[in-house]
């Protein structure tokens, strides 16, 4: 799996891959989402997503921001965290889901994208049981759709390797 930063910042950054402006849903500016698709982290609250969420020609969405208070991590293999994972693997797809890291076995929170009929089920993240969630207008050319997930994605073999969650690699 690639990786890409995310952050939610004040101004525009010049040297993101993708940034648009993001709303309150009342309408107040809320900074930019951005991303960057580099190995190199670009500021301290940046955290890792799926890289295929990036997508420069993307459509405007809602959107559902989950961070933790500052200070606070929690595992991966967190039961508050696994069955949050669950829930979205039981429910018809959004348009993307992916989870925040700073390290291979930490969530960091997530961000859950939906447009049209989706929208909706944002008020209901799963991942907003363990962290709250800001649920946010974001604009076009930054988020994308992601297919759904095709594996167990909550598994993991060792501790920096996820589960292939679209392929499986021929047996040794």
């Amino acid at each position: 799996m690639s990786w890409h930063w995310l952050a939610l910042v004040d101004e525009r950054p010049e040297d993101a891959t993708g940034a648009a402006p993001v709303h309150e849903l009342d309408g107040t500016a809320a900074g930019f989402l951005a991303i960057w698709a580099r190995r190199a982290k670009p500021l301290a609250d940046a955290r890792r997503i799926d890289a295929r969420l990036l997508d420069t020609d993307g459509a405007e969405a809602q959107i559902s921001l989950v961070r933790p208070p500052p200070g606070v991590r929690l595992l991966f293999d967190d039961l508050a965290v696994q069955h949050a994972r669950r829930a979205v693997l039981a429910a018809p797809p959004l348009d993307a889901v992916t989870t925040l890291l700073s390290d291979a076995s930490h969530f960091e929170g997530s961000l859950t994208v939906a447009r049209g009929d989706g929208v909706a089920r944002l008020a209901d993240d799963p991942f907003a049981r363990i962290f709250p969630a800001r649920l946010l207008h974001v604009g076009a050319g930054v988020v994308g759709r992601l297919p759904a997930p095709a594996g167990p994605v909550i598994e993991r073999y060792g501790s920096a390797q996820p589960w292939p969650q679209d392929r499986f690699g021929a047996a040794r």
